[in-house]
């Protein structure tokens, strides 16, 4: 609280901070650990969406920078965008 004192009850303890799930995965002998959902929170879709590989290949053409439209929304694709995109083509491939 602003006047020092501490709050106190069951929902206010350190440990009710919602926990962000990570995966690992191995690839090529070394263990990858990434943040489960960060792609499909990016493009703003529901948890249980699949995503399908054309879709992917699609997004993974989209220039740094540029403005795309997925699922009738517009996003702007960033680095980490690019990045995670790789990953999961990386990670279908796989499969």
């Amino acid at each position: 609280m602003p006047d020092g004192t501490l709050m106190t009850g069951t929902k206010h303890t350190k440990d009710s901070k919602p926990v962000k799930k990570t995966g690992k995965v191995v690839l090529d002998g070394e263990e990858v650990k990434f943040k489960e959902g960060g792609l499909r929170n990016q493009l703003k879709v529901p948890k249980d969406y699949k995503f399908k590989k054309t879709d992917l290949k699609r997004l993974d053409k989209v220039k740094t920078g540029e403005m795309f439209k997925f699922l009738g929304k517009d996003f702007k694709k960033t680095p980490l965008m690019a990045k995670r995109i790789s990953f999961a083509l990386t990670l279908m491939g796989r499969k």
